[in-house]
């Protein structure tokens, strides 16, 4: 993944839209409609991804993953008012997202604290994903058991009558518009908030 990010992203190899071509069908025999779409063509990408001063690419396991510094705090002249507004200085992130992630955790529980940790007070996670969790889980909780954890180490969901708050979304995965076949996720969807 992280090759194909780097190719997408230089300049050497990425100039313009549509410049690169792929047949992602091409191995998959079962559910095709007639033999020719099997070999369409995919062109890449829509848009030129560059990198930019706000964008950071940290490549690490998530759990190694260190809360960056408040990029507004200049400890000298913010020294005095430091105790007015301990919440606005302290490091860490003002959003996670995770896609499709949750459940690829060995512990789900460590991920969870992982996420709260790397949040700054007031912080946001947003998750969108399902539990099909990996072979190589220890734990295999519902979406019950992971959101009463959420809550046990100190998330607070957003309200269900706020059109972001929690609700399933289907998801196709893997898609092949033309086959015979859809893979369809229902995913969970919330947001929730580290307190101030």
């Amino acid at each position: 993944m992280n090759l194909a990010f780097r190719f997408l992203l230089s300049s050497d190899t990425t100039t313009s839209t549509e410049q690169h071509t792929l047949r992602p069908y091409a191995h998959w025999f079962s559910h095709q409609r007639s033999t020719n779409t099997n070999f369409r063509a995919v062109s890449f990408p829509d848009v030129i991804p560059r990198l930019t001063p706000a964008f950071h690419l940290v490549e690490t396991d998530f759990l190694n993953l260190s809360a960056p510094p408040n990029p507004h705090l200049d400890p000298v002249s913010d020294l005095s008012t430091w105790s007015r507004s301990e919440s606005a200085y302290q490091s860490g992130y003002d959003y996670i997202v995770t896609l499709f992630f949750i459940d690829t955790s060995q512990n789900v529980l460590v991920t969870l604290e992982k996420i709260y940790a790397l949040l700054r007070p007031g912080g946001t996670w947003i998750n969108l994903g399902p539990l099909l969790w990996g072979s190589q889980a220890k734990l295999e909780l519902s979406l019950e058991e992971v959101l009463e954890a959420a809550e046990e180490i100190g998330f607070v969901f957003d309200e269900a009558g706020d059109n972001r708050a929690r609700r399933t979304i289907e998801c196709e995965y893997t898609a092949d518009s033309s086959a015979m076949m859809r893979w369809i996720y229902r995913a969970e969807f919330w947001v929730a908030r580290k307190p101030k």
